[in-house]
């Protein structure tokens, strides 16, 4: 595990990817643990949740777990243009 504290501004960075977390689904969620088990972080499921302590993970992990969480909001936009998209033409024909 990771001994070294982090900073003000890495807190806050983690704190916002928690937050982003709480709108993730169930699929976002498994991977996540899928990333963090690969790593051997502990971390504890329950019906609530999943649990895991984001200030002791190391640098490259949290790291990771941001590149998955870029890839979730790329891919949610592109869904959704794709959609539009859809609407936009059925309305016309």
């Amino acid at each position: 595990m990771n001994s070294e504290k982090i900073t003000p501004a890495e807190y806050d960075r983690r704190k916002e990817f928690c937050d982003a977390m709480k709108t993730m689904g169930r699929s976002e969620y498994i991977e996540i643990a899928r990333i963090l088990r690969k790593h051997s972080i502990l971390l504890s499921e329950n019906r609530s949740g999943m649990y895991f302590d984001m200030a002791k993970l190391p640098a490259a992990v949290f790291e990771e777990l941001l590149q998955f969480r870029d890839f979730v909001s790329q891919t949610t936009k592109e869904l959704e243009k794709r959609d539009e998209l859809i609407r936009h033409m059925e309305e016309d024909a």
